[in-house]
């Protein structure tokens, strides 16, 4: 499905999750799920909010490079940012992405995408959900793919949203 560069990347930041106690990140069959739904609708505006070391990223990338789009990805932690930002220019995807340092909810408000969101991906602070959303809803197309990670694993967190 990618091209082994770009798999090699993937497969050491996925192993990352056995190595440092503050990553968190989808379980690979779900990455994947998204990359393939972004193929899938054509999505070319792509809003990823909550970035960790970047393994879901590299997937909503690889699959901005094949539908001509772009990910807008934020987060919080610095170090963060920067390990994603050195993950993604190794796999060579570092011009499909930009990413944004700092606290979703308010880098969103200020933001305005060239294009709407057609696909957006929340998968950060659980009870921020609807604050996320809030701020992502005037920035999404009419046709758009709203995604959130966890609804098993974080429900009570999650339940009303």
């Amino acid at each position: 499905m990618f091209d082994q560069t770009i798999q090699t990347v993937m497969d050491r930041v996925d192993a990352l999750r056995n190595e440092v106690d503050d990553h968190w990140q989808n379980p690979r069959e779900e990455a994947l799920l998204l990359a393939q739904l972004v193929r899938l609708g054509q999505c070319r505006s792509i809003c990823e909010v909550g970035v960790s070391y970047g393994y879901s990223t590299l997937h909503l990338a690889a699959a901005a490079r094949d539908t001509g789009g772009h990910v807008h990805a934020f987060e919080m932690s610095v170090k963060k940012i920067s390990a994603a930002n050195q993950h993604l220019t190794e796999a060579g995807l570092q011009s499909f992405v930009t990413l944004h340092a700092g606290d979703a909810r308010e880098q969103l408000r200020r933001f305005t995408p060239d294009v709407p969101f057609d696909f957006a991906f929340i998968d950060a602070e659980k009870d921020e959900s609807h604050a996320y959303f809030d701020a992502l809803k005037p920035k999404i197309a009419k046709r758009c793919a709203i995604i959130t990670d966890n609804t098993t694993t974080h429900a009570d967190e999650l339940k009303t949203f």
